[in-house]
């Protein structure tokens, strides 16, 4: 990792020197992607670029699309719109630079929103591409911004994303192999690996976190904490009953044989989408338990920087959203995945440890335990 640059290498200088030259003294710089729908990942990433837009362009004015705008707006004062308004698109054409901004945008587990058998005409992997390509035409600078493309589900995402990122100025990816789909597809642009902005984002004070558990009840009896987050996924080779009784064995067995307290992390609180819920995984796997006395569920959905310090008060943890193993790492917290997905796979191999993974597809509590009794050392 310490060969890959935490930004795109003269990114804003270039910026500034474009705006000069055209005479715009405050540019409108659209960030653009899934924030604002309780996905800590998502507003990780959208924290780290509002930052780095205004610590580097301080007269832009910053428009959010996203899907939570009155979210974004609250979180960040600035001006939001949702991604199907008629406001979005017009700040899309007045834009000066526009960015898509980091996450998984391509991917096989949830690109789709309920097309199962006439996929290529869901937009949902497909409208970041020709939003971009709308901004390109009306001469915004288009960026895609650390994104990761693990996967092509259909023909036409293919032939959108070489379209899109062939015509856009920048494009950069967050791990290698997102750059090698985005080669092979024939995506012939410069492309720049980088990482994943998250990595920049700031813990918020321990003193923080520790109130939260506080009023948990978290840590009260001085066992180890484990910090815990499953979720569901959309794959038909994974049933996610399965899944989560197996995760409600593994934490009877956490709680039973290892003597520790389990504290749930629900990673993404999707208002709508079942498979997007984390707090029902957890809830469900509460269901399951013999003896839930030392099994929490965080209940409210904090602001990245929050999640990231109370990651930093637990002993050890058991993961599989992205973000929540990025935040871990970045705490200096030990942890086990479990890979629901390659871009999961891909940030493990990027920091060296694929001894602490499993693929989800062969998860069972019996397997994790054998990891954690040997390498894993709990």
């Amino acid at each position: 990792m310490k060969d890959i640059p935490t930004d795109i290498p003269g990114l804003w200088e270039n910026y500034k020197k474009i705006l000069t030259a055209k005479g715009v003294t405050t540019p409108i710089v659209v960030l653009h992607g899934g924030y604002g729908k309780n996905n800590m990942g998502d507003d990780a990433i959208l924290d780290v670029l509002i930052s780095r837009v205004r610590n580097n362009l301080s007269n832009a004015k910053i428009i959010v699309i996203c899907h939570g705008p009155e979210y974004v707006r609250a979180q960040y004062d600035v001006v939001s719109w949702h991604f199907k308004s008629f406001q979005a698109f017009k700040a899309i054409v007045k834009s000066h630079i526009y960015i898509i901004g980091g996450g998984g945008i391509v991917n096989k587990i949830n690109t789709y929103s309920g097309y199962r058998y006439c996929k290529i005409f869901d937009m949902k992997g497909k409208f970041l591409f020709i939003a971009a390509l709308l901004a390109k035409i009306f001469r915004a600078q288009t960026l895609f911004y650390a994104i990761g493309a693990t996967s092509f589900p259909d023909s036409a995402v293919k032939f959108l994303a070489r379209l899109s990122l062939n015509f856009a100025d920048v494009v950069s990816v967050r791990d290698q192999l997102s750059m090698d789909n985005l080669k092979a597809i024939g995506v012939k642009k410069d492309i720049v690996q980088v990482l994943d902005p998250a990595l920049s984002l700031v813990p918020a004070d321990k003193q923080q976190a520790q109130v939260i558990l506080n009023a948990l009840g978290v840590g009260s009896s001085g066992k180890r904490i484990v910090g815990f987050n499953m979720r569901y996924v959309r794959d038909s080779s994974v049933d996610n009953d399965d899944t989560v009784a197996e995760a409600a064995k593994l934490v009877d067995y956490l709680m039973r044989d290892k003597d520790c307290e389990v504290l749930f992390l629900p990673i993404s609180r999707h208002l709508s989408e079942h498979f997007e819920d984390d707090f029902d995984f957890g809830m469900q796997v509460k269901a399951r338990l013999s003896d839930d006395k030392d099994f929490y569920i965080l209940q409210d959905y904090y602001h990245p920087a929050t999640m990231m310090a109370i990651l930093g008060l637990m002993d050890f943890c058991i993961l599989e959203r992205l973000h929540a193993v990025i935040l871990s790492f970045k705490m200096g917290t030990p942890f086990f995945v479990i890979s629901y997905d390659n871009k999961v796979a891909e940030f493990v191999k990027q920091i060296g440890r694929e001894n602490s993974m499993m693929d989800l597809k062969d998860f069972s509590a019996e397997k994790v335990k054998v990891k954690l009794e040997g390498d894993c050392n709990v």
